[in-house]
């Protein structure tokens, strides 16, 4: 009997701990997001690779000036979920894109001028290169 007592008083300390780590049942996942571009980023997207739609953009009126880093909290995970697209755009429109991005690894997100995307190499065309962009891409489907 005690040794029954002390089990489920061990896993009454266990659950919320659990319950806190991130990303796992229901916690938001923290995530740091490095600006290496050589640009400021003004629109900063993060959605799951599995969903069809980027979403808000994650910096809302703010910037993240290159060299910069910036600490977010993604909503809870759905199961399974564990890869992430992230698109940024700078200054100037252009689009930055990385796909798969494993979080649950390394919960850093690390943007180059690796991750700029051409407009006549990703299915977009230059006449939106140089429109820039709007809030569109909040219920535009991704883009790869």
């Amino acid at each position: 009997m005690k040794k029954r007592v002390l089990f489920l008083f061990f896993l009454s300390g266990l659950v919320p701990w659990a319950m806190r780590l991130p990303g796992v049942m229901g916690a938001d996942l923290p995530v740091r997001v490095v600006n290496r571009t050589g640009y400021a980023v003004v629109k900063l997207y993060i959605a799951p690779t599995s969903r069809p739609a980027w979403g808000g953009n994650l910096l809302g009126s703010g910037i993240l000036p290159d060299t910069e880093s910036i600490q977010i909290s993604l909503p809870p995970l759905s199961s399974g979920e564990r890869f992430f697209d992230v698109m940024a755009v700078d200054t100037d429109g252009d689009r930055y894109l990385q796909s798969g991005v494993d979080l649950s690894k390394d919960p850093t997100i690390l943007l180059t001028f690796r991750d700029f995307l051409e407009p006549s190499k990703e299915g977009w065309g230059w006449e939106e290169y140089f429109e820039g962009y709007g809030d569109e891409i909040a219920t535009d489907t991704k883009q790869k």
